[in-house]
């Protein structure tokens, strides 16, 4: 007979310590993110403890909060609380309104709901007395005022996303506790108000030589089936069959140096379960080996967020981490699969600018500079611009956002009201807000508005907690006229904006001030850049066009195999999809684009020849599609849509060579031009890949300086984008005393998904 696991304890269950942890997690810092839900708890540590008896049925004041500020990275707790969480409270985030909005890149039109870092629920254990003790903020409920203070989450279950408040009492009862409605509640912070929303700011500049970086990456694991009650499953790391950090440990997903924090997203689909999720942490030792330095368990919840305390710059500062993570299921119902990622806070040292490169999230104009025109014919109050994938490497502090709409509107009773607007991070994070004022057209009785945001600071808190569900990143414009009447829109229009622009590191390992890790020999990818665009008339449409261009580089004693360009596009109309058709990219080297050896030229066209995601096993060429997707997927959990899974790429598994026409023109002696065309029979992938060779320069000052590519245009057929001062990728310079490193014959597509093996490449033969 087979016997159900003990139910782990909601903050944490039990933690089972191997060896010496000295320190606790940090938590990714500033806020901003995602359509998400958010349900903060800490990690109670109860050693060796699997359950506790109180737990069960345990009863629950909730109160419904509107908060003076918006909360943060740090979560509240009660003085002197003392229940299975600890001192921490529960905080469940809900809509605040839903309403029907437009989804732009798919030209659909669907309910879309809207959350508020202000406004939540709040669980306390029943008949908790409010403590002698100074808070930082007031909790004023109908029971009373309790002081609260904030602080980072002691670890365990820190975050769920509830769709409603009638989701978010069920999910409390599911997780073993008895709510009850008391009613509404103030928080109010104390030291007076804080300004709500993000301050203005230009795109960031390139971090100092020496700076301290925080940098996001994410673990990725393949989801897990559930065909067997009383059954533990070990979660297999995304990557090759049987890929691990581990020689001792099957599936064990490779954290590395100077992680200063992992947190887990849960998101359980096709039915729903009961059980446990266990995270394994180790240290990897010199021969490949590894040894077990805790052991944490935690309720399995369907869009949960945990908080794995046991990875932290203390155990990670001189030594490589992995984590393994297991579920065990006591009962399920349906066909439920559990999918689980990560996102890790990694702390990192920046001595070299070649170690740096960027992101950027766009929309684009034709040829012309005309705007894309999305046709609604609909009363909306909101409208969705999204998903962009969310890449991993992203730098603290660089990043930035806004957007640039033009509506046109039905005019009521002849005149044009004020639109307000508001600019949402991922639907929940408020980011500015004003009022357009519109033009009338007589002739067709109609208002015209424009929208421009600005661009705006962003903190990484969103960005981190989208990546933890695989993650996506977009804007949620809030629409209603000054009267208050919700407009009827006729068409979107959108110009060329930098939706969103960062920083990236773009290797998982550590640098140093006088060396480099072995593993900088073989380079990842580097720079990256999507868009969408659509055709000027709406009335052309509905179609929307997607593409990608990711910017690679390669060593410099390889002549043949420089600069590697992938470029991925697909127009999606109704259930039609058209492979892309035609591309330009003008890039500027730092370097003569012709020497004595030679000049810029094309060495190898490749299609990627690709397959569904869902049959790919191998890692070689998918980082790209496999983001997207995620991205597509993190959007589908809060907006339904019929037609966003066409917006994904083609995985690869081959190289196949490229028909057509296409080449790389020299300019002038800094600029080339990169350009193909399809064949008569149209293209076979939605993505290529371009080997570009640079000549050797052997000459000071180039041989001591990373070598700058900046992308200065980009055309996508007929969608035209100029980055703001370029889109920049560097190579490492040739000096073999600064840099002692091995010929690149390979050049490897880094995900952030745990691969520590070189092997992990493609060749371009």
């Amino acid at each position: 007979m087979k016997v159900p696991k003990p139910r782990a304890l909601v903050g944490g269950a039990y933690s089972k310590r191997l060896g010496s942890l000295s320190g606790a997690a940090s938590e990714p810092r500033v806020a901003a993110i995602i359509v998400v839900v958010v349900i903060v708890l800490p990690m109670f540590a109860l050693s060796q403890v699997l359950e506790i008896p109180e737990q069960k049925g345990q009863k629950l004041f909730v109160y419904l909060v509107e908060s003076d500020i918006p909360l943060g990275d740090e979560v509240p707790h009660l003085p002197g609380a003392k229940w299975a969480l600890g001192e921490q409270a529960l905080v469940v985030f809900v809509p605040r309104d839903v309403g029907r909005g437009f989804v732009l890149f798919t030209n659909e039109t669907v309910d879309i709901p809207a959350y508020d870092r202000k406004y939540f629920l709040l669980a306390l254990p029943a008949g908790a007395k409010p403590a002698r003790a100074r808070g930082n903020a007031t909790l004023k409920t109908p029971d009373g005022e309790f002081p609260v203070v904030f602080r980072k989450p002691d670890g365990g279950l820190i975050e769920i996303v509830a769709g409603s408040v009638d989701e978010a009492f069920k999910i409390l009862r599911e997780l073993g506790f008895q709510p009850e409605f008391r009613g509404r509640a103030r928080l109010e912070r104390g030291g007076g108000s804080r300004p709500d929303g993000a301050s203005a700011a230009a795109a960031a500049p390139a971090p100092s030589t020496g700076a301290s970086l925080y940098v996001y990456g994410g673990v990725y694991f393949r989801p897990v089936r559930v065909s067997s009650s009383y059954t533990e499953y070990v979660v297999p790391v995304h990557g090759e069959s049987g890929a691990s950090a581990c020689r001792n440990v099957p599936d064990a997903a490779y954290i590395g140096y100077d992680a200063a924090s992992l947190s887990l997203g849960v998101l359980i689909k096709g039915g729903s379960v009961d059980g446990v999720l266990t995270a394994d942490v180790y240290r990897i030792n010199a021969d490949g080996t590894c040894t077990l330095l805790q052991s944490s368990s935690y309720t399995l919840a369907d869009r949960a967020r945990l908080w794995i305390s046991g990875v932290n710059l203390d155990s990670s500062r001189g030594s490589e981490l992995a984590v393994r993570v297991r579920v065990y299921i006591n009962t399920y119902s349906g066909v439920p699969a559990v999918g689980i990622n990560g996102t890790v806070q990694y702390l990192r040292y920046y001595y070299r600018n070649y170690t740096l490169a960027e992101m950027l999230y766009a929309t684009a104009t034709d040829y012309y500079g005309q705007p894309s025109g999305y046709s609604v014919g609909s009363y909306i109050d909101r409208i969705l611009i999204g998903p962009y994938a969310a890449f991993d490497g992203l730098v603290e502090g660089t990043f930035t956002g806004g957007v640039a709409l033009q509506l046109t509107t039905d005019a009521v009773g002849g005149t044009c009201p004020g639109l307000m607007w508001e600019l949402w991070l991922n639907g929940m994070w408020y980011v500015a807000g004003s009022t357009a004022y519109g033009s009338y057209n007589s002739g067709t009785n109609g208002c015209f508005y424009e929208i421009n945001t600005g661009t705006y600071s962003l903190g990484a808190y969103p960005y981190s907690l989208a990546k933890s569900f695989g993650g996506a990143l977009s804007w949620l414009v809030k629409i209603k006229f000054d009267n208050g009447a919700t407009p009827y829109v006729r068409a979107v229009f959108v110009r060329t904006a930098e939706v969103f622009r960062a920083w990236r590191w773009v290797e998982q390992w550590k640098d140093f001030p006088d060396a480099m890790d072995k593993i900088w020999r073989n380079p990842y990818a580097a720079s990256v850049l999507e868009i969408y665009g659509a055709p000027s008339d709406p009335q052309a449409g509905p179609y929307v066009y997607h593409g990608l261009v990711l910017l690679r580089v390669n060593d410099i004693y390889d002549t043949y195999q420089r600069i590697m360009l992938q470029v991925a596009g697909r127009s999606v109309s109704s259930s039609y999809v058209d492979y892309i058709k035609g591309f330009e990219v003008y890039m500027r080297l730092s370097i003569p684009t012709k020497t004595s050896s030679g000049s810029a030229s094309l060495y190898k066209a490749n299609y990627i020849k690709g397959t569904s995601i869902a049959d790919v096993t191998k890692p070689w060429l998918i980082d790209v599609a496999q983001r997207v997707l995620d991205a597509i997927n993190f959007i589908l959990i809060f907006v339904p849509s019929k037609l966003a899974s066409l917006l994904a790429f083609l995985a690869g598994q081959a190289l196949q060579t490229a028909s057509g026409s296409y080449n790389v023109d020299v300019l002038d002696s800094n600029n080339v031009r990169v350009w193909w065309i399809a064949p008569w029979a149209g293209s076979e992938s939605d993505s290529l890949l371009f080997a570009i060779s640079l000549p050797t320069v052997a000459a000071d000052p180039y041989v001591n300086m990373p070598i700058e590519v900046r992308i200065t245009k980009i055309c996508l057929e007929q969608y035209c984008i100029s980055p703001d001062q370029g889109l920049k990728g560097y190579i490492q310079p040739t000096n073999p005393f600064i840099y002692s490193a091995l010929r690149h014959a390979e050049v490897k597509t880094w995900m952030f998904r745990g691969l520590t093996s070189a092997g992990m490449k493609y060749v371009l033969t």
